[in-house]
């Protein structure tokens, strides 16, 4: 989801579907994979109140990711990471620009 914080329409969006989710308690997640490859400005203020709000979690196991992107067929490790992390809180699902990925990798996925 962060990743399409530097689009305009889709930041819109992104902030919206954040305000929503939390407004029914849900906690937002994400990884440092994500924000390492989202953050493309030093003053991305929508990114900056999405991380506020968000736990952060690690990377994760980089076996497990390369090993999940090999079988599935994909090269994309942060959506590869994001897919485990997922899976470890039950499933939650992903809000992502990247459907494709996220059907390979088996995750619950919104499509912002």
């Amino acid at each position: 989801m962060f990743i399409g914080l530097d689009n305009p329409s889709k930041a819109r969006i992104i902030v919206e579907v954040v305000r929503r989710k939390r407004a029914r308690g849900e906690v937002m997640h994400t990884n440092e994979t994500v924000l390492a490859q989202a953050w493309r400005s030093p003053s991305q203020v929508a990114m900056n109140r999405l991380v506020g709000i968000a736990t952060v979690h690690p990377f994760g196991d980089p076996r497990a990711i390369g090993m999940l992107c090999a079988s599935v067929g994909t090269s994309d490790v942060v959506d590869a990471s994001l897919a485990i992390l997922s899976r470890m809180l039950g499933d939650m699902e992903v809000l992502t620009t990247d459907s494709d990925d996220m059907a390979k990798l088996g995750v619950p996925h919104h499509v912002l």
